[in-house]
């Protein structure tokens, strides 16, 4: 009897025991493909965070390197940062979750402790005489007074409780990750709507801009009509170009506004009184070359997503432990003291104190079937976990690729764009001297003009595209980033 107790929990021991934690392995490429593919052209370098440098609860401070912005030298765009990292309401939620994460990471640890509780209370009772077997009558009304100090301890013999902090412990660990992939997301954000207002606002001044060249086109062509060397047709042309210009100001005023009240939102702020301090147009910055990436594991590895992923998937498996720890039994040592007494002037007496102490031992011998459908519970949320931080690692891997591939190709393009820009200008130029001059009619002119206005509106919106797929290609590395 005793060899077959023995043997069966050793067998429970097997079944209850949990392997080590090991990270899912996702190995992310050895370089990227868009960083291969440039050389020897300059790309933007994004090299590996330490480890020891990432936020934490207690270091929840934000995650923008200054070495990635201050290289705009934009100082309304370093301020706005500021502003989100610390203002924003979604970064306030977030703390507020961290703190929740720790505390309950506490509350796991105290646990392994002994707990106590103090009580006291007054009470009216009469006692059946049925429970005393062969009494009879009735017995007489009782006031009891009563004390007492209760205390438990469970000893945790195999690690039940332990596998429960880990698993706080981690949980704790993914809301620090979270909280920072809010911080980087919110700064990207931040600085792409800084970015679209600031291309609205170019776009707008090249609306307005060209709007006064084709008035002027207007009142000459007016004039020459005037003087007989036009027509009533000529003017309606011009006209008709005017209009059309003058038509696009609107939308223009519309995206600036909305881009400024995005802002306001994000920063925390009445977006009103923020799309007041920035209608004051300024250019886009000038953004800086890019040539690589460097040690790809590490900066997939350490984006907050990623990060936040793997810690998700450890809680899984500390919680795979403790609920295979269920299988053995539990040892408790309880333990109870006080008084009970007829009158309050009694407690304390030694004739009213009580005390009871020793230990408990259970086992849920006929629930083994529960258990067991725990355990294959928590297993199979241990392999969604393990799957889904695979899943985070192929999609830092494509966000990253993605990022640099389109940042590498804006800025070629605004190259291009700057080149049709500048010749289309001078274009319109030669037309307008050659046209006042009696060289050619007005529809060259107008035709340039049209060319003129098109290739600077999409020069401008390609730099905003450009300066946007630079705060996007901040989010992809997870906000960490420094010069190799």
């Amino acid at each position: 009897m005793r060899k077959t107790i023995f043997w069966g929990f050793a067998v429970l021991y097997g079944c209850a025991s949990a392997p080590s934690y090991r990270s899912p392995l996702v190995p992310p490429p050895a370089a990227f493909r868009a960083v291969a593919d440039s050389q020897p052209a300059a790309t933007y370098v994004a090299p590996a965070a330490d480890a020891q440098s990432l936020p934490t609860a207690d270091n929840a401070a934000p995650s923008t390197p200054s070495d990635y912005w201050d290289r705009l030298n934009d100082t309304t765009l370093s301020r706005l940062l500021h502003e989100v990292a610390h203002a924003n309401l979604d970064v306030q939620a977030a703390q507020a979750l961290v703190s929740a994460a720790n505390s309950d990471r506490v509350r796991s640890i105290l646990d392994l402790t002994p707990s106590a509780t103090v009580s006291g209370g007054w009470a009216r009772q009469r006692i059946a005489a049925t429970s005393f077997p062969g009494a009879t009558g009735v017995f007489p009304d009782q006031t009891v007074w009563s004390t007492s100090v209760d205390a438990s301890w469970d000893l945790d013999v195999f690690g039940q409780i332990r596998h429960g902090v880990q698993a706080r412990g981690a949980l704790a660990d993914a809301a620090d990750e979270q909280l920072r992939d809010v911080q980087v997301t919110l700064t990207a954000q931040l600085a792409s709507a800084y970015f679209a207002l600031r291309g609205a606002q170019e776009q707008l001044q090249v609306a307005r801009q060209n709007a006064d060249n084709q008035q002027k086109t207007l009142d000459l062509t007016r004039e020459r009509a005037s003087a007989g060397r036009g027509s009533a047709f000529d003017i309606e042309r011009a006209q008709a170009q005017l209009s059309s210009t003058l038509a696009i100001i609107p939308e223009r005023e519309a995206q600036v506004a909305a881009a400024q009240y995005q802002i306001g939102t994000l920063v925390g702020r009445s977006p009103t009184a923020v799309a007041q301090e920035l209608d004051q147009a300024a250019p886009l910055p000038e953004l800086p070359e890019v040539t690589g990436i460097a040690n790809p594991e590490t900066i997939v590895r350490h984006r907050p997503d990623v990060s936040a992923a793997e810690r998700l998937a450890a809680a899984q498996g500390a919680l795979v432990g403790a609920a295979k720890a269920s299988y053995l039994p539990t040892v408790t040592i309880g333990g109870s003291a006080g008084y009970l007494a007829p009158e309050f002037s009694a407690v304390g007496d030694r004739t009213t104190m009580r005390y009871v102490i020793g230990p408990v031992i259970t086992w849920p011998g006929l629930n083994l079937g529960r258990v067991k459908a725990e355990v294959d519970a928590a297993s199979a949320r241990e392999q969604a976990a393990r799957a889904q931080y695979s899943q985070a690692v192929l999609t830092a891997v494509q966000d990253i690729e993605t990022t640099l591939s389109r940042y590498r190709a804006s800025r070629v393009q605004v190259v291009r764009l700057q080149e049709a820009a500048a010749a289309s200008e001078r274009a319109a130029d030669l037309a307008r001297l050659r046209y006042k001059e009696g060289a050619t009619d007005l529809l060259a002119v107008l035709d340039a003009q049209r060319t003129e206005l098109d290739a600077q509106d999409r020069l401008a919106q390609g730099r905003t595209d450009a300066a946007t797929a630079y705060a996007a290609l901040y989010r992809a590395v997870g906000g960490v980033s420094s010069e190799r």
